[in-house]
């Protein structure tokens, strides 16, 4: 019975992969084809010649596409680099120090997490019109700064290191700062790198603000240079699929080479729903 058991989970997650994979490859396979391949009757599978990638040098000889790709690296590293230094010191402060009103703010923060992002665009973009962020790396990047999750995270795995090891440096005369930078961060660097993954998947994946915050191509990201292939009378099939393959690169990598963080940020991530 236990084989046979086996057996049928096997099947059901071969059957679970397939739905998974299956629209990945069919996008890889239509990045191939013409637009007459696309259109044609009956639908085939496979493009008839697997190695033209005229539709992957058409999106960046006659678009700014790799423009693009390159403002989506830089509003992600800056986002994932601000928002450690900020959630590792707010979630050390938070664990380790006691000061008036301290459950209360943390509460409060607690308390952004269930607020939609839709409910303070408006404020938002007011403030990055008077603060002149409009199409600027700042501006894009100004709402994944501060992370509210991010504190409550590092908050949890800071608490887990005993006081014994800060108390012992502070006797030997190092300073908070010092303490910070060779005792916490060396030991919460797992969920650091959890937070990481998590803030470069959010922030490379965002759409929503991106198209607000920007007027011009000069700071539109990955994102937003997809759904220049899409319009109210036809969409380019072949370069949207193009387009869509290169920008799922850097998530694959990441998934390839950092699996184990990969998982942990998952399961850390659902947290916040």
């Amino acid at each position: 019975m236990n084989k046979v058991l086996k057996v049928c989970l096997c099947f059901f997650l071969i059957f679970l992969a397939l739905i998974i994979f299956v629209p990945l490859i069919w996008t890889l396979s239509t990045s191939f084809k013409t637009p007459e391949e696309i259109t044609s009757l009956p639908i085939t599978f496979l493009p008839k010649n697997i190695f033209n990638l005229d539709n992957y040098i058409h999106i960046f000889a006659y678009s700014a596409f790799g423009r693009y790709l390159l403002n989506s690296f830089i509003v992600s590293g800056i986002t994932v680099v601000v928002s450690l230094i900020v959630a590792s010191l707010a979630g050390f402060g938070f664990a380790k120090y006691n000061f008036p009103g301290k459950d209360i703010v943390f509460f409060a923060i607690l308390a952004i997490l269930m607020v939609p992002f839709q409910a303070i665009t408006v404020p938002l973009y007011l403030w990055s019109i008077r603060f002149r962020l409009i199409d600027t790396y700042q501006g894009l990047a100004m709402p994944g700064l501060v992370s509210a999750f991010g504190i409550f995270l590092m908050r949890g795995a800071i608490e887990s290191i005993p006081n014994d090891y800060l108390d012992a440096a502070r006797i030997d005369g190092a300073s908070e700062l010092r303490i910070y930078w060779r005792i916490i961060l060396p030991s919460v660097k797992g969920s650091l790198a959890a937070l990481a993954i998590i803030k470069f998947l959010w922030t490379w994946t965002s759409f929503f603000w991106p198209l607000i915050i920007t007027s011009t191509d000069k700071v539109k990201v990955v994102t937003l240079g997809l759904a220049d292939y899409t319009n109210m009378y036809f969409v380019e099939y072949n370069f949207a699929m193009a387009a869509s393959i290169i920008s799922i690169i850097p998530l694959m990598v990441i998934f390839i080479f950092f699996q184990k963080w990969v998982v942990k940020a998952m399961i850390l991530s659902g947290m916040k729903g």
